[in-house]
């Protein structure tokens, strides 16, 4: 609560709540994630605040440094929402996994297609064999990123649509294998096949 009897923080709440009705259902720049992130990083850490401190205490006590891990997660959670992404409940439809594809690189394409052909995971030697591809990093992290533009990485284990697998050691020992969560491969299969279908059409003679 700042001077002369002026809420803030109830203010930044209004201001938060305009922005993204104005927005809504228009496609946002980056500039306006980032405009609409800062917002709802002040809203979400002052209502927080609020709730843990006692009565008079001011947020400016209790930086968001001192918060508990768990709040920051929350708090994080919270902008993702308010920054225009999808909810949890995210339909995994094949027009979405074409749009992902079709916004990845020609290397991210090629290793949905190889990941598809094996049932939805395979070893990294047997995706460098299917893509010809030596190094198969960019092409992960391009399907990543493209999920991400499409609002949809929260929903996804460790927020990625390409999951990295660790042998012996989940978390220290190289990627030994790659796969696509369970609930993404239907859709991605009739993605890959819907756009198989159109290059042919686009770029292959008709059969005499």
């Amino acid at each position: 609560m700042s001077g002369a009897g002026f809420d803030d923080l109830e203010f930044a709440r209004q201001q938060l709540h305009l922005a993204v009705a104005e927005l809504s259902g228009a496609e946002m720049t980056p500039q306006d994630r980032v405009q609409l992130g800062l917002l709802a990083a002040q809203v979400a850490l002052g209502d927080r605040l609020s709730a843990l401190l006692p009565g008079d205490v001011t947020t400016e006590a209790c930086p968001a440094a001192h918060l508990a891990a768990g709040d920051r997660v929350a708090i994080v959670d919270e902008l993702a929402l308010a920054a225009g992404k999808a909810s949890d409940d995210v339909q995994w439809t094949p027009a979405l996994c074409e749009r992902i594809l079709r916004t990845s690189t020609p290397a991210g394409h090629r290793l949905v297609q190889a990941l598809i052909a094996e049932g939805g995971s395979a070893s990294i030697a047997r995706l460098t064999e299917l893509t010809g591809d030596t190094t198969l990093r960019a092409a992960t992290q391009s399907l990543n990123m493209a999920a991400r533009r499409e609002g949809v990485a929260h929903a996804l284990p460790e927020r990625r649509v390409i999951q990295a697998h660790r042998y012996p050691n989940p978390l220290t020992s190289n990627v030994i294998a790659y796969s696509l969560p369970p609930e993404t491969i239907p859709s991605f299969t009739t993605a890959v096949e819907l756009l198989g279908e159109l290059h042919r059409r686009l770029y292959e003679p008709p059969t005499p």
